[in-house]
């Protein structure tokens, strides 16, 4: 898998040489973020599609108590990354109203690392 790099901010970086093409298990990584940052609704073509932590937001608080439950949708939907076989370690921890998620990601081309934060 080959995918362009984005900044802290999520803007697609200019790649002037192939490589600066993110690779490999690395590519699969950017993906998982990806997905992660699209949220249900925010996609004009098809508003099906996203990630759905904000709309568990909307009806339920979640805290530390419930996170175990939490860990295991979430790495349901990483499963659903092209490129991912499975999801390792994942931790939830829940600070005031953020979410704050890790795992390691086991790919077709080795293992990635995943940090994110919701909310």
């Amino acid at each position: 898998m080959i995918t362009r790099p984005v900044d802290d901010n999520g803007d697609v970086l200019p790649v002037l040489s192939s490589g600066d093409l993110l690779r490999g298990a690395e590519a699969v990584a950017q993906l998982v973020r990806d997905r992660l940052t699209l949220l249900v609704g925010e996609w004009w073509e098809n508003s099906s599609v996203g990630f759905w932590i904000l709309e568990r937001f909307q009806y339920s608080r979640i805290t530390e108590q419930n996170a175990s439950g939490l860990c295991s949708e979430i790495a349901g939907y990483i499963r659903g990354t092209p490129g991912v076989l499975d999801v390792l370690n994942i931790q939830v921890s829940v600070v005031g109203r953020k979410i704050n998620m890790s795992c390691i990601v086991h790919t077709e081309y080795g293992t990635a690392d995943i940090n994110y934060e919701f909310g």
